[in-house]
């Protein structure tokens, strides 16, 4: 039998890091396609990291975002960085 623990504390420091690069990330007016999609790569990591044994729904519903948005050419990486960050903030009221 394995045993799942699931720190909470860790979870929220690790999401927290996450958003507050992002944010670091979207005041940078020269922000490139690449590395914004470097950040969502890196910001799903996390998130399947620390959620995947607490709530794996957490995990899905942002794949969906992030589908819906990396391939929409319209929109600015930092509109798309934006999106990003508005999921991530609001997870935090769900840990």
């Amino acid at each position: 039998m394995m045993n799942n623990y699931y720190n909470r504390d860790l979870a929220l420091r690790y999401i927290k890091d996450v958003i507050d690069d992002g944010l670091q990330k979207m005041g940078d007016s020269t922000l490139s396609l690449e590395v914004c999609n470097a950040w969502i790569e890196y910001s799903k990591k996390v998130l399947e990291l620390t959620t995947k044994d607490y709530n794996p729904s957490i995990l899905l519903n942002y794949l969906r975002v992030i589908n819906n948005i990396l391939y929409t050419s319209s929109i600015t990486p930092q509109n798309k960085l934006s999106m990003c960050l508005e999921y991530l903030i609001g997870i935090l009221k769900l840990l």
